[in-house]
């Protein structure tokens, strides 16, 4: 596999600007791209999707800000933790998402199709298993506290926003334009 797969949808273009300096400049050459639904799915795709990573943050938030057993016991804590990372990729590719115009370009294409569906695959695999790690906490003898209650709650809202994104992507397919 390459490093740069990209590579022949792109084309050097050089030229010289005012004061005499050589500008070089990429040009987009490879296929245009199109979302395969209307434009009604495709709105409302990615307003459940900025629904979901913004509702994501404030489960996130919500696990962690009180004082909780789970929050001490590292196989709970940890996967929230580390929901961080897919919930804040989620939240890069929305804004992206909002900002490109059709036809794109292959690049984009392929973050749409190949990476969010793994963002929210992941952000309900972590929410869940924080979720279970917690209750797990409570059963080995750890003291219930409101602050418990929260953790879980969010780790199960997480996991719901996961899969509810989840299912968005199929509203978000690609096509070439030929």
């Amino acid at each position: 596999m390459s490093r740069n797969r990209y590579i022949g949808d792109y084309r050097i273009v050089e030229s010289m600007d005012g004061r005499g300096r050589v500008r070089t400049e990429y040009e987009y050459i490879g296929l245009p791209w199109r979302f395969a639904e209307d434009r009604e799915a495709v709105r409302r795709g990615r307003g459940i999707l900025a629904g979901c990573a913004a509702g994501g943050w404030v489960a996130f938030a919500a696990a962690l800000a009180p004082a909780s057993t789970a929050a001490r016991t590292l196989y709970a804590v940890l996967p929230l933790a580390l929901a961080a990372l897919p919930l804040g990729l989620l939240t890069g590719l929305v804004w992206r998402l909002f900002r490109v115009a059709e036809p794109f370009e292959h690049r984009h294409a392929d973050q749409i199709e190949n990476r969010g569906p793994a963002y929210t695959f992941f952000i309900a695999l972590l929410g869940s298993v924080a979720a279970a790690g917690a209750i797990v906490a409570l059963v080995r003898g750890g003291a219930f506290t409101p602050g418990d209650g929260a953790f879980i709650g969010g780790g199960a809202a997480l996991a719901g926003l996961g899969l509810t994104g989840h299912r968005q992507w199929r509203r978000l397919r690609c096509l070439e334009v030929k």
